[in-house]
């Protein structure tokens, strides 16, 4: 999901935490990860107030086509994933 919101210009940390609802500490080592591999890039701003900003790189506009059909994929079977989760609990 990283990597769709960076797409969807949301590129600051406070936000992408705003729109994946997760601990900050877990989405700062998938940042990290993603800068690592080569999936985003990181750019620091030299201010009075440390900034960050993440933007995709090639590669990783390169999986947004994947992204988007994994996501259509899901909607397409949501009945029946939802169906088999609700069973396992």
């Amino acid at each position: 999901m990283l990597i769709y919101y960076i797409s969807e210009q949301v590129k600051r940390p406070g936000a992408l935490q705003k729109k994946i609802a997760v601990d900050r500490r877990v989405m700062n080592k998938q940042l990290d990860e993603l800068v690592k591999y080569g999936f985003v890039d990181k750019i620091s701003f030299d201010t009075k107030i440390p900034k960050v900003e993440y933007k995709l790189t090639p590669l990783g506009f390169s999986l947004l086509p994947i992204i988007k059909d994994l996501e259509q994929w899901g909607e397409n079977n949501r009945a029946v994933l939802e169906e088999a989760f609700s069973e396992k609990q």
